[in-house]
């Protein structure tokens, strides 16, 4: 066994190799304008800005199509063009579901994997740069020829099995899968990359490669479906490879081996949420060891729940019963005691520090069960199911888990890491407030107001209702405005940010990630792990230091001086200096 020493003298020697050849990435980012970094970069933090701008973009533009939807279903029952034509009411549709779950969503979560693996595991690299760089701008042709499908689009939402779509919309979709590929092995690669011989991974870090694993295998038959449409009769290409495709086979592949795709946010937002949750509490994890036992729990239950919402398929019944109701109440049970652990970590609200970043994260856990408790005792039900899925029951769950749940908690996690991020502190707080309240308030009375009305028969995939359901459908515009008002304050916010933010102080690691590993290594040594399989330990003032001997052979050139500097960033508590983890004290 080796002694604390040697284990020392091991990080410190990883440290700096990685750092030499981060400075390596740092000159050749020099020699590149600022026009040939938005095409290719290879610095993480760069990378994760570039795609979380284009987050944002792709959250006004999906938020657009959502609020011509609001405004023509909250002015008129009768399917009379006000807004838009009920020839274009479904591509407006599919192209919302597109933009803000492919553009906004997804790429959030790359923006997030290639920031905190890096910054977690002290490597600050990115394995195969060129390869993510590459499908990050693969990925948005794609979502560009989805949204040029045209009003055939409009059959993405109707009961039709396959779907009858645009021949762009069957290219975009496959080429966008190719590009998602392309995402998630740079992002498996970038964790191996800093990964430590004999060492476990930060959990956050695990969350999130198992994120990747999982949606990587469920895109495969994704991916078949697509081009079995494709080039059939209902492809559009006149290319007949294939016949038309078979509605059960054609739902298995698509629905069932693609229904991961909802956790896909998740996953990787529970990874982040218990880094930094700590950081607030001031402790570990409550157990650190049950919190890593949830990550292949939630990877077999996430990859094993068949989209309950199509039960009465004339499937046997045996596998309904166990992929339709036993999986989908048992992939409650890891969420439950992630937030179990979450709110017992956390303490007593009242004694903890609020900013913006942790309201988003704490009201993101709160939606989540609530999420939870409506769909439950419904959605996996075949009694129930049949009837409610075609009401504003199912958009408003969904709305729910999306909007409030998954966009609120990656909301949060941008607001605690920006900072480090962006090396600006955020403009104003009190914008950051009114995004926050503005957000819970538009998206809660939206999903409020929509299952109330389904569980009266609001129907749904419908240009017009009777007029006893439009008081719902008014409700629910003003909620979608007041969601899109508080969207544009936290982008005004956000461009004050970067343009006249103050300049946060610079170290090697970003000092959120130091603080976070420090507590992790601290609540697992007392729960009974080997020092030597502890995440490597980060420097506690963030800075990578070069000894003597490594500086007069040359091997320092460009890293830190040994000079210690002065931590102001905005973290809870962060008036205190982070100690070497191993002299932590209960």
């Amino acid at each position: 066994m080796a002694t604390r020493e040697e284990i020392r003298r091991i990080e410190q020697e990883k440290l700096m190799e990685w750092a030499r050849r981060y400075q390596e990435v740092l000159n050749r980012e020099a020699k590149r304008s600022v026009f040939s970094k938005v095409l290719y970069t290879e610095e993480y933090k760069t990378l994760s800005i570039k795609l979380l701008l284009t987050a944002v973009a792709w959250l006004f533009i999906g938020g657009a199509f959502a609020l011509f939807l609001r405004g023509q279903a909250g002015l008129s029952s009768t399917g009379t063009p006000v807004v838009l034509d009920p020839a274009y009411y479904f591509q407006a549709m599919t192209n919302h579901v597109m933009d803000m779950v492919f553009g906004a969503a997804f790429t959030a979560v790359f923006s997030l994997a290639f920031y905190v693996i890096p910054a977690l595991n002290g490597s600050r690299l990115v394995k195969w740069p060129k390869v993510a760089n590459f499908g990050f701008w693969l990925n948005n042709l794609a979502l560009l020829m989805m949204n040029l499908g045209g009003i055939q689009n409009q059959y993405l939402f109707t009961f039709l099995n396959p779907l009858q779509a645009s021949v762009t919309w069957y290219i975009g979709y496959g080429t966008m899968v190719i590009a998602e590929w392309m995402e998630m092995v740079s992002v498996i690669g970038t964790s191996f990359e800093g990964r430590v011989p004999g060492r476990l991974v930060p959990t956050a870090i695990g969350f999130i490669v198992m994120d990747m694993i999982m949606m990587a295998l469920a895109n495969i038959s994704v991916f078949i479906a697509d081009m079995w449409s494709l080039f059939s009769p209902i492809g559009g290409l006149n290319i007949y490879l294939f016949g038309i495709p078979n509605a059960e086979v054609w739902k298995g592949l698509f629905w069932f081996a693609d229904h991961p795709l909802v956790y896909f946010v998740p996953y990787t937002l529970s990874g982040c949420i218990i880094a930094v949750a700590p950081l607030y509490a001031r402790r570990p994890m409550y157990s650190v060891r049950f919190t890593r036992w949830l990550i292949p729990t939630a990877f077999v239950l996430g990859s094993s729940v068949y989209v309950h919402h199509i039960v009465d398929d004339p499937w046997p019944l045996i596998l309904r019963d166990i992929f339709a109701q036993t999986s989908t109440a048992l992939v409650a049970v890891p969420f439950a005691a992630l937030w179990l652990l979450f709110f017992i970590t956390l303490g007593d609200p009242r004694k903890l520090k609020w900013d913006v970043g942790l309201a988003f994260i704490y009201a993101a856990a709160v939606w989540n069960i609530i999420g939870g408790i409506q769909a439950e005792p419904t959605n996996p039900t075949p009694a129930l199911d049949p009837t409610i899925h075609n009401t504003g029951w199912i958009f408003g769950h969904f709305h729910i888990m999306l909007a409030l749940y998954s966009v609120g908690g990656v909301l949060g996690i941008v607001y605690v890491a920006g900072p480090f991020l962006l090396g600006k502190q955020w403009y104003s707080t009190k914008l950051g407030w009114l995004h926050f309240w503005g957000w819970q308030a538009g998206m809660g009375l939206f999903a409020a107001v929509s299952s109330e009305g389904g569980l009266f028969g609001l129907i749904r995939r419908e240009v017009a209702w009777a007029g006893f359901y439009e008081v719902y459908y008014q409700l629910i515009m003003i909620a979608g405005w007041l969601a899109g008002f508080a969207t544009i304050i936290f982008a005004y916010n956000l461009i004050l940010t970067l343009l006249y933010g103050e300049k946060t102080p610079k170290t090697d690691i970003d000092l959120w990630a130091v603080y976070s590993i420090a507590l992790e290594r601290y609540g697992m040594r007392r729960e009974g792990y080997r020092e030597e399989e502890l995440p490597l330990m980060l420097p506690p003032d963030g800075m990578i230091r070069v000894n003597a001997e490594t500086a007069s052979s040359g091997g320092g050139s460009g890293l830190s001086a040994t000079k210690s500097v002065t931590i102001e960033r905005r973290l809870p508590k962060n008036e205190l200096e982070v100690p070497d983890d191993s002299q932590i004290k209960p």
